[in-house]
């Protein structure tokens, strides 16, 4: 299985854009998560991000924040993870998305490793800054995992090529002001002065474009930014609620896949 970091790299260096859904671990999900994997594979995804639920996310809009509800209600714990990981990963290229909390909580020396061994190959910290990442990279990095750091729609050309050096597999630029979710955004920001600026201070580095990411319009334009690609996330789990089943993630990912090839093409 390839790593995350290489998954983007080849469907860059093939001018594919990646195509990379999110979804939250949940206890009461693992049954059929395997399934759902699948079928994402087989809509066109290039990689997967597993969210590990947080009891007090900052950047989650409603969507995720009741997503984390139910999977905290489900008792879903560490373990969990682990075991989602394990299956994902042998499906997809694989990076959990986790508040720092409970990486300090469970320990750098057991939370690392017990990803790491279960096959994440990518960690995404969306409360972590650029300025306190320096030993986070250190220890991802003794565990083989590259650490994905955040970039902002009002982040400086200078802030932007420290990020850009400084993330690890690609770099994941929000898309809009405040929190994920499928509403649009009141503001179109043009996001191509950033992507440009990361592409060059960081040739090799994919940029993606998450939040807001619904449909085939709004991946469409995350590629007119310059993007190598998109994370759906609110998207996915707002119809999840219905029906956590392969033919939700057909449903959703299908035309974003099909748009993705044709701005490709």
């Amino acid at each position: 299985m390839l790593r995350v970091a290489e998954a983007l790299s080849l469907a860059r260096s093939q001018e594919r854009a990646a195509l990379v859904p999110y979804v939250m671990v949940d206890r009461g999900r693992t049954r059929r998560l395997r399934s759902v994997v699948q079928a994402a594979l087989e809509a066109g995804a290039s990689a997967l991000e597993l969210g590990f639920p947080f009891s007090d996310p900052i950047a989650d809009g409603p969507i995720l924040q009741a997503t984390a509800d139910r999977a905290l209600s489900n008792g879903t714990d560490w373990s969990d993870l682990v075991e989602s990981v394990e299956i994902a990963s042998g499906i997809l290229p694989t990076a959990v998305m986790s508040y720092a909390n409970p990486f300090w909580r469970h320990g750098f020396d057991h939370s690392l490793p017990s990803i790491a061994r279960a096959g994440a190959s990518g960690l995404i910290v969306p409360d972590l800054s650029l300025e306190e990442a320096r030993p986070w990279i250190a220890a991802t990095g003794r565990h083989s995992i590259d650490l994905v750091l955040l970039g902002a729609p009002g982040v400086s050309e200078t802030r932007t090529v420290r990020l850009a050096r400084a993330t690890r597999g690609f770099l994941y630029l929000v898309a809009r002001y405040g929190t994920t979710g499928t509403a649009l955004s009141a503001e179109r920001i043009d996001l191509t002065p950033i992507v440009r600026t990361a592409h060059r201070a960081a040739p090799r580095t994919p940029v993606l474009i998450g939040f807001g990411i619904k449909d085939p319009a709004t991946a469409a334009q995350a590629l007119a930014y310059g993007a190598d690609g998109v994370i759906v996330a609110s998207a996915l789990e707002e119809r999840f609620v219905r029906s956590f089943a392969p033919a939700t993630v057909r449903r959703v990912l299908g035309p974003i896949a099909r748009a993705l090839r044709a701005r490709g093409a």
